[in-house]
């Protein structure tokens, strides 16, 4: 688990950095690409991302303003992810990007995400796949940020009725709180399924869901958490073989709420959020922020 959610912070300090470099170069051309796949999120104004070897590309250079089915297909070869993000409250798309081109070490959590209204997206997605989440926008600029190093494209949320004003049904709410998750307690069903993600924290989160063998402990998972990168496994621990990606949330802001669709096969999983608290350098996830959970053991009652 340390390693996918090191491989997930690496990815996004990548994209940070990316962010960064475009305060320098300048707004991005953006390509036009056909919508692919579909999903229980329908009905929504639709802005698709497309990743692949040669950079990142748009659907749209505009969207309606409000609820947004932001659609996320990876055609690159290796895994990556992208989510969106604006000005915070008293900012300019230019103070953002002043921000994120101050240079910070490789390895820190960059003080622009502190700052900034981040919506979010879906987690990370494979290599050859696509993800979706349902994401709110007020009007203005807005960028699309990877995990990877592609650089970011930027687009606008246009004032006027929205197509669709009312947030979907979701089979499970959870709650991302300084530091624990709430909301996962409840038996949830196996299979497709829309989860709504609300940020009640005064600090940005993520929801990395990972599955894990039956029977997995906290007590396993933090170990591999407070693992050095690289080091040997303990003995009759849990390897990184053990964790299977499952998606989630990229990462968002306080007072946020994004919708993202997953599919769930039957088993045990563990949530967790890899931001550093700016407070005392440490990983949510060593301050609680990890949380263990099975699926399939029964419905979750629906929530609007």
């Amino acid at each position: 688990m340390y390693q996918e959610g090191h491989t997930t912070r690496r990815q996004l300090l990548r994209g940070a950095a990316a962010l960064g470099a475009a305060g320098v170069i300048g707004r991005t051309a953006i390509g036009r690409v056909a919508a692919q796949g579909t999903s229980t999120l329908s009905g929504y104004p639709e802005l698709t991302v497309t990743i692949s070897d040669q950079g990142l590309e748009l659907g749209s250079n505009s969207v309606s303003a409000g609820y947004v089915l932001l659609t996320v297909t990876n055609n690159s070869k290796d895994d990556n992810g992208a989510g969106v993000l604006g000005p915070g409250p008293g900012q300019t798309m230019d103070d953002l990007m002043a921000a994120a081109a101050t240079p910070v070490p490789s390895d820190a959590f960059p003080p622009f995400f502190y700052t900034a209204s981040i919506p979010g997206g879906p987690g990370t997605v494979p290599a050859g796949s696509s993800a979706q989440a349902l994401i709110q926008l007020t009007a203005g600029d807005w960028v699309v940020f990877t995990q990877g190093d592609e650089e970011p494209a930027f687009f606008t949320a246009t004032e006027g009725s929205p197509a669709a004003e009312a947030e979907p049904t979701a089979a499970l709410t959870v709650f991302e709180a300084d530091f624990v998750f709430g909301g996962l307690d409840v038996g949830i069903p196996a299979g497709q399924q829309v989860w709504k993600v609300s940020n009640t924290g005064s600090q940005p989160h993520m929801l990395v869901l990972a599955g894990v063998p039956a029977g997995t402990t906290r007590d396993q998972v933090m170990q591999v958490i407070e693992s050095p990168e690289g080091a040997s496994p303990v003995p009759g621990g849990l390897t990184d073989s053990d964790f299977t990606d499952h998606g989630g949330v990229i990462l968002q802001s306080t007072g946020t709420s994004v919708w993202p669709l997953l599919d769930l096969p039957e088993g045990r999983y563990v949530a967790a959020c890899f931001v550093t608290d700016p407070n005392n350098g440490k990983l949510h996830a060593m301050e609680g922020m990890v949380t263990l959970f099975d699926v399939g053991a029964g419905a979750a009652t629906p929530t609007g």
